[in-house]
């Protein structure tokens, strides 16, 4: 690649002239940094590569508009706004997920209460298998309903703590459930309210 030493201000300035292999420098130099602080986020490859991908697909579309000062800087900045536009669009879908089942079991018959009873039951089982203090931190989150900071005043641990045990929960909660139900997914969405 001939542009491997140029600044980021010159792949810019040859970026604005529709330079593709300047395009592609900047993705080989800024992916990997890119990916890294969608992943400590989101904690999902394949939603992380999906940030990665609408961030250099934009600075591509933009490439004669935008005013970038700072490579670097833009592209982390533009990282978190994708990262947190998927975590708001994951809410609001499992919002919707969450109403609809709750519909569905609440208006049908005796033996679909049945089905919602088992399934609470495996749930349960399953947060009981937890270790103490990550049953205790998911409790708190999800029967309580306090946020990570809530918790984190609680229990005296920092906020980063609280979420690592909260997604540990979810994934232990995940594989103890697998073998017992089909709709994993669907019920761990709907209780993790992600």
């Amino acid at each position: 690649m001939k542009h491997l030493s140029y600044s980021d201000q010159e792949l810019l300035d040859l970026l604005k002239k529709d330079d593709r292999n300047a395009f592609e420098m900047i993705y080989f130099r800024y992916w990997e940094m890119s990916f890294q602080v969608a992943y400590k986020i989101l904690q999902d490859i394949p939603a992380s590569e999906d940030a990665v991908q609408e961030v250099f697909v934009e600075i591509w579309l933009k490439r004669n508009k935008a005013i970038i000062l700072n490579l670097k800087s833009y592209i982390f900045q533009s990282i978190r706004f994708q990262v947190f536009k998927i975590i708001r669009h994951n809410k609001v879908i499992a919002a919707h997920v969450e109403r609809d089942f709750i519909l569905n079991f609440s208006t049908n018959d005796g033996e679909d209460n049945l089905v919602l009873n088992d399934i609470k039951q495996i749930l349960d089982e399953a947060v009981a298998k937890l270790p103490e203090k990550c049953r205790q931190i998911f409790n708190l989150s999800r029967n309580k309903h306090m946020s990570t900071k809530e918790i984190a005043a609680v229990l005296d641990l920092s906020p980063k703590t609280v979420d690592n045990q909260l997604n540990i929960a979810l994934k232990k909660i995940k594989a103890s459930m697998a073998s017992s139900f089909v709709l994993v997914e669907v019920i761990i969405a709907v209780y993790s309210g992600r």
